[in-house]
């Protein structure tokens, strides 16, 4: 009884044991189901709990992000590297995209020249983030010339072979009034000579902008019309999704490494593709076929039927499908 008395008197309140876990667990269930409102409301609570748990203040962070509350994700992430608290890298990361979101590539550009000069960067991020550095570097050098105006990105940019600079202008009309534009957007999207890249940052900014209109989209072998307002994200495509979850199943528990590049991978052929999807619609046939680029990235020797076998698919489509995958991996990676 003294101990509930003094409790009442100090206001100080005790939580349920475990709850801060429960709220971990259904805020990082929130997040993979892709409800990010409830998952912030959920990881909130759970970081009011525990200030410093890593696992938590990255979930935290990740569902700010995802849920378009940028300026509250970047205080965050600024929070969580001058504390020192969880994967410094991963934290650098959704970072930079954050900096990126609110065109803030002076940011950008000064934080990875930082880490370059300090030789902190690993091998295997230098390339993801001399990209981003030399895409922020031409955004800030666009901001030279006079763009003050809404109209003033230049028809020949439409027109233009360098898919740097088309990626850079139309990636900037996601804020702003698009209708000026809108029938050469249109032309791009139809238009088969577009590389496949552009006609996704297209749709995209068409999507962005709820464009209602009915367009038609031409890509590789792919014909169709679509309303840009109603298409998901690419990362919420659902032959997407399952060909990663399948891709977890097979390879999550021993071979994490391999598991994030064969899904980077599979996120740049979505992107590609998108809004269309590999066909036939099979995400153990595709999973395997992955499987396979997985295999071929680092030289090894591989037995189809073995694979095949593995996932459970016909061994010739899914040699099919590894074809295909090699031919999308030419054209996948455009230098920017």
């Amino acid at each position: 009884m003294k101990r509930d008395q003094d409790d009442r008197e100090t206001g100080k309140i005790i939580p349920f044991p475990g709850l801060k876990q429960r709220y971990y667990e259904k805020g990082v269930a929130c997040l993979e189901a892709h409800n990010f409102h409830e998952a912030v409301q959920l990881l909130r609570q759970a970081k009011e709990m525990d200030e410093t748990n890593p696992n938590v203040n990255s979930a935290y962070l990740a569902a700010l992000y995802e849920n378009g509350d940028y300026e509250e994700a970047k205080i965050l992430a600024e929070e969580i590297l001058r504390e020192g608290i969880g994967h410094y890298f991963e934290i650098i990361d959704i970072y930079l995209m954050i900096l990126i979101q609110l065109n803030e590539h002076q940011y950008v550009i000064d934080t990875i020249e930082a880490l370059f000069d300090e030789r902190e960067v690993p091998a295997h991020k230098a390339e993801h983030f001399l990209t981003l550095l030399q895409l922020s570097k031409k955004v800030v050098e666009n901001r030279t010339y006079d763009y003050s105006n809404e109209y003033s990105i230049d028809q020949a940019v439409f027109d233009s072979q360098d898919l740097h600079e088309q990626t850079i202008q139309l990636g900037s009309l996601i804020d702003k009034n698009i209708h000026p534009y809108l029938d050469s957007l249109l032309k791009m999207l139809a238009d088969k000579s577009t590389h496949p890249f552009l006609k996704t940052i297209v749709l995209n900014v068409l999507r962005e902008n709820k464009i209602e209109k009915k367009v038609n989209v031409n890509k590789l072998d792919f014909d169709g019309y679509f309303i840009p307002a109603h298409l998901l994200q690419v990362q919420d495509m659902p032959l997407f999704m399952a060909i990663n979850k399948n891709l977890e199943y097979h390879l999550g528990d021993h071979n994490p490494i391999l598991l994030e590049q064969l899904k980077e991978m599979n996120g740049r052929h979505a992107f590609i593709l998108y809004p269309f999807e590999v066909h036939p619609e099979d995400p153990l046939l595709w999973a395997a076929a992955y499987r396979c680029m997985g295999y071929e990235m680092y030289g090894e020797k591989w037995d189809k039927e073995k694979i095949a076998t593995m996932f459970g698919v016909n061994c010739e489509k899914m040699v099919d499908a590894f074809s295909y995958l090699l031919s999308l991996e030419e054209i996948s990676s455009p230098i920017l």
